[in-house]
């Protein structure tokens, strides 16, 4: 616990300023310029790409497991800051618009509102899902344990997955001639949602990289969960099915498909 006071902590602060400068004034001005709130999710990969930098040229002589926690986290960052970045460069995204909708329709003021539930929300889940590279890249334990081996092909093969189902869907939206298709081929055959498969299976690998440092990382733990919560409920497949779920199609996709995991298709 003294580690985590010296080292951590004020890490965590100099991240937090990040986080602040980065979400309240920077992003929020120009999503204003924009009408645009979605810029938000396009800087998300990117910024906790940019934390784990931050830990990393904070750490003096950093180890194996601090190298292989910085290249999974950037490459997973990077990569999903371009996918997002492509599929929303035509205006914002349609959930976005939605909730732009709502606050107006009941009167209220959405540039406040969007300072507050999306921009300051963000930057706060940021410092709480990269406390895993905190812990794996600042932890003083030597070497790489079961833990670690363990949680980098995780991430790793959960890179893997989301990064070969985006360019799935991707390549589904360009071709299909019906918008009431269903992408039901390739892994998206096996999971409703291989995509955040991978996402679960990234965060929770970062997460046994810090877990190799020592069980004192448990409360790191805290930064998958949220985003596994996130995912599969209010802002992710659950949202996700509720737009589609007036589709007789996908209603038997719904039937025949596991929703995260990946399994055989049911009869």
């Amino acid at each position: 616990m003294i580690e985590v006071m010296t080292v951590q902590a004020p890490l965590l602060l100099r991240s937090g300023g990040f986080a602040l400068v980065a979400f309240v004034l920077v992003l929020w001005p120009i999503s204003l310029r924009l009408r645009d709130a979605s810029i938000v999710d396009i800087f998300w990969g990117p910024g906790c790409a940019a934390m784990a930098w931050i830990y990393y040229l904070s750490t003096p002589n950093p180890g194996p497991r601090a190298v292989i926690c910085l290249i999974l986290a950037t490459a997973w960052g990077v990569r999903l800051g371009l996918y997002i970045g492509r599929r929303n460069h035509a205006g914002e995204d349609p959930r976005y618009a939605a909730i732009r909708a709502e606050v107006a329709a009941r009167g209220g003021n959405f540039a406040l509102y969007s300072l507050r539930v999306v921009f300051i929300y963000q930057g706060m889940a940021m410092l709480a899902v990269t406390l895993p590279a905190l812990f794996a890249i600042t932890g003083v334990a030597p070497g790489l344990g079961l833990f670690g081996w363990l949680g980098a092909t995780m991430a790793g093969a959960g890179l893997v997955i989301e990064t070969i189902a985006d360019q799935q869907m991707s390549r589904f939206r360009a071709t299909r001639s019906d918008r009431g298709e269903v992408m039901d081929r390739g892994l998206w055959r096996f999971s409703r949602h291989p995509n955040y498969f991978g996402e679960i299976l990234v965060q929770w690998g970062l997460f046994l990289l810090a877990l190799d440092t020592g069980l004192w990382a448990l409360i790191a733990a805290i930064g998958p969960a949220i985003l596994t919560y996130a995912i599969i409920g209010p802002m992710g497949a659950a949202l996700l099915e509720k737009r589609l779920g007036s589709n007789p199609a996908y209603d038997a996709y719904v039937r025949r498909t596991s929703s995260i995991i990946p399994w055989p298709p049911r009869a």
